[in-house]
Parts: structure tokens; C-alpha cells; sequence
């Protein structure tokens, strides 16, 4: 358990994860155990995963909740950890018994083109109730901003209005300040 949160075992090997400031950066590999073939379905299904954000938090025993220990822990400190990001750059084998991933930092271009999404001041781009959206609550307004307790009918107008009414203005997809720009 850490921050409250509990986490499961898991079979999970990463190498490679130094940091420097000199040449290339590294390329970290993570093994995750194929258990029931489970890995192999996500594969399959989400283009090998390539994309993806693999979150590293690093924190010493000693920090952990207190709940993780017989007579809890008064060093328990939830602030006390080094979250590091990485995105999937592909998968580079597939067993019945592993998968291993090549990482890459978030920073990094290897053929990207910019912009990565379109950008749009007043028009968000995220789907409704998606994962980037976050919102899961009751039905609040159509598609115009029209107050509906009626599911069937509750859809985002995409826009910060629509946030607005659902308490949800920190998941807006637009880019507000693009209209500042150009002044």
C-alpha cells in the first residue's frame, strides 16, 4: 500500500533505467510476466502497446504506508517518492511465459511530427466519459448545454462550458491560451 492506494504483485523485471546528461539517452527495458496471456491480448489489441506511459515511483521501504507494517510506521511519508515517466517505444519479445518492452523519455522525438494533436483553443478533443476526460458522474446537460437528468441524452458540448457544469475544468482537452497567442 502506498499514498492509500493498494498494489498488487506482479512479476515485473526493469533494467536500464540510469539517467546522464551526456550522448543519447537510455533505453530502459521492462519484462512483464505473460500470466494467463494477458499481456499478449493488450499487445494485440493496442498496437503493441507503442505509445504508452510506463509510470516508475521509486520510494524506500522505510516510507511506506503504515498500514504495511505490524506496528505501523511512523516514518510513513507520502511525499517521499521519485516518480519517473516513460513511453513504450515497442515491444521487442513476446512469449507464453514473458513480454519485454523497450522505453524511451517522454522528451523524445524519434519521428514525431508536431504538433502531436491538434491544438484548439475553445473546442475540446477528448471523448466524453473517455479516460482524458475522467468525468464519470450523473447526467448533467446535452450537447448544447442543456440542463437533462436523462443519460440517453447527456452529452459534452466540448466545451469549457461543459466542464464547467460537470465540476470537470481540469480535464479540459482545449488549449485555452492558443487565442492569446496571436494577439
Amino acid at each position: 500500500t502506498w499514498q492509500g492506494r493498494q498494489y498488487q504483485p506482479y512479476p515485473i523485471q526493469g533494467s536500464g533505467f540510469e539517467l546522464n546528461g551526456k550522448g543519447t539517452s537510455t533505453r530502459p527495458t521492462l519484462t512483464v510476466s505473460n500470466l494467463y496471456g494477458m499481456v499478449t491480448g493488450m499487445v494485440e489489441d493496442l498496437q503493441s502497446l507503442v505509445g504508452g506511459t510506463v509510470v516508475r515511483r521509486k520510494v524506500y521501504a522505510r516510507f511506506l504506508d503504515a498500514v504495511n507494517f505490524v506496528n505501523g510506521n511512523s516514518d510513513a511519508d507520502p511525499e517521499q517518492e521519485v516518480i519517473s515517466r516513460w513511453r513504450v517505444e515497442q515491444c521487442s519479445e513476446l512469449s507464453a511465459v514473458s513480454a519485454s518492452f523497450v522505453l524511451s523519455t517522454p522528451t523524445e522525438t524519434d519521428g514525431a511530427v508536431f504538433p502531436g494533436r491538434i491544438m484548439l483553443a475553445n473546442t475540446c478533443t477528448w471523448t466524453y466519459r473517455g479516460d482524458e476526460c475522467g468525468y464519470s458522474g450523473p447526467a448533467v446537460a446535452d450537447e448544447y448545454d442543456q440542463p437533462t437528468s436523462d443519460i440517453t441524452k447527456d452529452k459534452c458540448s466540448k466545451c469549457l462550458s461543459g466542464c464547467k457544469f460537470r465540476n470537470n475544468v481540469g480535464n479540459f482537452g482545449g488549449f485555452l491560451s492558443i487565442n492569446k497567442l496571436s494577439q
